[in-house]
């Protein structure tokens, strides 16, 4: 079968690797869809921590069940699926049995300073799903609805990390909602806020994702801005909050530069989630004058917990967040370069390979 692999920063292969074979408890999934994302982008920029080379990548996947082993019911050959654990947990560490699985000890960011996981594709062996082919245990597949489509199905995983985050702020009817970055991941969080009666504010220099922000209805207000200072003369303009500014801010960027401008921008009492990624190592510089004596909260967010998970699927279900809409284009996984670099480059939303 083939399978996409990272080789170095930039480096990404389209080879041919052993089709897995099933054993008890176990489905082989034809993958039909997986997404192109910010965090795959960065892993094909620059690595990710604690993947050696090589390393298969991808994680917003879905397919279709096209074999099952000893102990699974035969009858769910041909159904649609995904899987249901994005996040392994060991659920019995310091951190687990206090409901943050995703900080697990055992699993996760925690360890990547002491391992370096790579795959072996000679063996089989390949991580993601930028592949034709995957093997997975039955209990972590989630089998879909008949009405729910793979194109959104696949994204649930996305979904829930925003939610996952949206559970540390305080967001209440009537809050402004500024979000730094109008990728896919600052328009589902706008949506959440909106979810919650918020009013949202879309800031990033890109027009083209401004302009879909503001089409697919996630931002209220539009900021075109290229720093700090920008984007609050356009907030002043706005008044928002007579101009104090907005009561929260949520960098999706993953910028040093706009980790800086998030907690510039919010106004005195209001919050900031730093979501995006930045590269280990990378430092900021905040006012901590302005932190103590204006009182702001300042939060990152990373992972996701199955509750996340099972909101998200919910949302997705019931029709409520329709990620579908992030498709800009499709692509073969023989061109996922292609994909990528557009990505990167900011030209188009998310993108979609079909292994």
């Amino acid at each position: 079968m083939k399978a996409a692999l990272l080789y170095g920063p930039r480096d990404v292969r389209v080879i041919d690797v052993p089709k897995p074979s099933v054993g008890p408890l176990e489905a082989l999934v034809k993958v039909k869809i997986c997404m192109t994302s910010g965090t795959t982008v960065k892993q094909y920029a620059r690595g990710y921590p604690g993947r050696g080379y090589p390393h298969g990548f991808g994680y917003e996947w879905a397919g279709e069940i096209v074999e099952v082993g000893e102990g699974v019911d035969k009858s769910l050959i041909g159904k649609k699926c995904i899987s249901f654990a994005p996040e392994y947990a060991c659920n019995s560490c310091f951190f687990c049995i206090r409901g943050q699985s995703n900080l697990c000890a055992q699993t996760g960011h925690a360890l990547d300073k002491v391992r370096c996981e790579v795959d072996e594709p000679e063996k089989g062996k390949v991580s993601g799903y930028f592949k034709e082919y995957t093997k997975e245990k039955i209990s972590e597949l989630y089998i879909l609805p008949e009405h729910m489509h793979i194109d959104d199905a696949c994204q649930i995983p996305y979904v829930a990390y925003a939610i996952h985050g949206h559970k540390i702020l305080r967001i209440n009817p009537g809050d402004y909602v500024a979000c730094v970055g109008a990728g896919a991941m600052g328009v589902i969080q706008m949506m959440l806020a909106h979810l919650k009666g918020a009013k949202t504010i879309a800031i990033d220099v890109n027009e083209d994702r401004l302009d879909f922000a503001k089409k697919v209805g996630a931002a209220d207000f539009v900021i075109k801005a290229k720093n700090a200072h920008e984007a609050k003369m356009a907030l002043k303009d706005l008044n928002i909050n007579n101009g104090w500014g907005p009561d929260i801010v949520i960098e999706a960027v993953g910028l040093p530069q706009t980790y800086e401008e998030a907690v510039e921008l919010v106004r005195r009492g209001g919050q900031v989630l730093l979501y995006g990624g930045i590269p280990e190592g990378a430092k900021v510089t905040f006012d901590t004058y302005r932190l103590h004596y204006d009182e702001i909260a300042v939060f990152g967010s990373s992972g996701v917990t199955m509750e996340d998970v099972i909101r998200a699927r919910n949302l997705v279900e019931w029709g409520t967040v329709k990620p579908s809409i992030f498709i800009t284009d499709r692509f073969p996984l023989i061109k996922i370069k292609e994909a990528l670099e557009l990505h990167l480059q900011g030209k188009g939303i998310k993108f979609a390979i079909i292994p």
